[in-house]
């Protein structure tokens, strides 16, 4: 039997997993649970301080409030690790703590993946800089399509939930696009 896939994740990429099931809009896709589907598929890392701002994210009643609760409800899944000791200095380029709590482990465990959803902006740039070369740079939607290809996830939930995230976050439509065309058609 292989072992477990090693990967990190930061806030976003868990809130971000864990919004459609939480919504109950008419546009949320519905069939599957994508949070669920990916602690089942991978054995996920995170840095002690995506519980301290997932915590800091439950205070509210809207969708971020409700997938703040749904992801620590699920965190007893997660291995967590409190990295601020290990870091010597914080790094830079406009990272917030978690991103480079997160990418400072993704190197210590060797992980195959840090999956960021920072992908609209420069930083993505600079957190594939600080990773090694050994990890490979993951987002939401490259994972979902993984998950569809490796039949864990329905394709038709996850070509709803790339629309459902272009609707509603505002993520990049080449780039979904692209993933949709390598991995979601025949």
């Amino acid at each position: 039997m292989a072992e477990t896939a090693v990967i990190v994740v930061d806030t976003n990429v868990l809130l971000n997993l864990a919004t459609p099931v939480v919504d109950g809009r008419n546009r949320a896709p519905t069939g599957d649970d994508p949070l669920k589907t990916l602690l089942a598929a991978y054995d996920v890392h995170v840095p002690s301080s995506v519980l301290g701002e997932l915590g800091e994210a439950t205070g509210g009643e809207d969708l971020l409030a409700a997938a703040s609760k749904l992801v620590l409800n699920a965190s007893h899944q997660l291995t967590t690790h409190d990295v601020t000791a290990e870091i010597d200095e914080p790094l830079d380029f406009g990272l917030d703590r978690g991103e480079s709590h997160g990418i400072w482990l993704a190197n210590d465990l060797d992980a195959e993946m840090f999956v960021t959803d920072g992908f609209n902006s420069t930083n993505y740039l600079f957190v594939s800089l600080a990773l090694d070369d050994r990890n490979a740079l993951f987002t939401t939607p490259h994972v979902l399509c993984l998950l569809a290809d490796r039949g864990a996830l329905d394709r038709r939930y996850v070509d709803a939930a790339l629309t459902y995230y272009l609707e509603t976050k505002g993520w990049d439509r080449q780039y979904v696009d692209t993933l949709r065309s390598n991995y979601l058609t025949d």
